[in-house]
């Protein structure tokens, strides 16, 4: 839908890097953004709004949104399909839309086709000096010990069987974890990112993903966050500097692609 491509003044701004003030002082009569080319515009109701696409296209034109590509040996990592992040009352609780069932798409593609899942879910260890640190910012942490019902997989998501289950107090999923092993025994070289949230852990490991030298792509319908400015504005930048953000359906083209006998 048209509306699903416009950002508020918010939005535009934070992605941007200017406040909001500066976005409405360069805008001029014919309702353009001064210095930046974006057209402005307004709702029924006289609120400003700007194009997401336009302000992709701002970042190509500056150099960024090159495009990193698929490999020949992918694999699919599934970050914190939890009950914490999908129970609307949990503090942890993300703006649910389509993640599931285009997650599970990708699962039952990547079966057909013979490419290694890993499931990942980020646990509070108190022993570990990690999610001591990270609790001191996030309290909210503790209540995903090991133990808790919090941590349990959907259910939509648990009736598969994983290459790789990986229980982690950090970030991203490559510190002090077998991941790399696992990927580099099967000459992995593209990861694929379904999960949440986008500007924690999808980012994160997106970013750890390219310094280990794998093409990192984020399947856009499959990741989610706790709000759509959020969201939105991480998509853009992981699509700008560390990742290609892509559609499912083009992942699954590109699944059909793979030789399955290489692995």
């Amino acid at each position: 839908m048209f509306y699903d491509k416009l950002l508020t003044i918010s939005e535009a701004a934070k992605i941007l890097g200017i406040s909001t003030s500066t976005l409405r002082r360069l805008e001029k009569e014919n309702g353009v953004v001064e210095g930046y080319g974006l057209k402005v515009i307004y709702t029924p109701g006289g609120q400003r709004r700007y194009l997401l696409d336009e302000i992709q296209q701002l970042y190509t034109s500056q150099g960024f949104s090159g495009k990193v590509g698929f490999g020949i040996r992918p694999a699919l990592l599934i970050r914190d399909f939890t009950t914490a992040f999908f129970e609307p009352h949990s503090l942890f609780s993300i703006s649910v839309n389509d993640q599931v069932s285009s997650t599970i798409e990708l699962i039952e593609a990547a079966k057909e086709s013979n490419i290694p899942i890993i499931f990942s879910k980020t646990v509070y260890k108190p022993e570990e000096k990690i999610s001591k640190l990270w609790g001191s910012k996030f309290p909210s942490l503790e209540i995903l010990k090991v133990e808790s019902p919090w941590v349990t997989p959907l259910p939509e998501i648990s009736k598969y069987n994983f290459d790789l289950i990986n229980e982690t107090p950090y970030i991203t999923d490559f510190h002090h974890s077998s991941l790399n092993s696992f990927l580099n025994e099967r000459e992995i070289d593209t990861l694929i990112l379904a999960g949440v949230t986008t500007s924690g852990s999808i980012r994160a490991n997106a970013v750890e993903g390219l310094q280990q030298g794998y093409k990192m792509i984020v399947a856009k319908e499959a990741v989610g966050d706790r709000n759509k400015s959020i969201h939105t504005s991480t998509l853009i930048d992981l699509n700008a500097r560390y990742a290609d953000v892509m559609n499912v359906n083009d992942i699954l083209t590109y699944y059909k692609s793979i030789n399955t006998k290489q692995f």
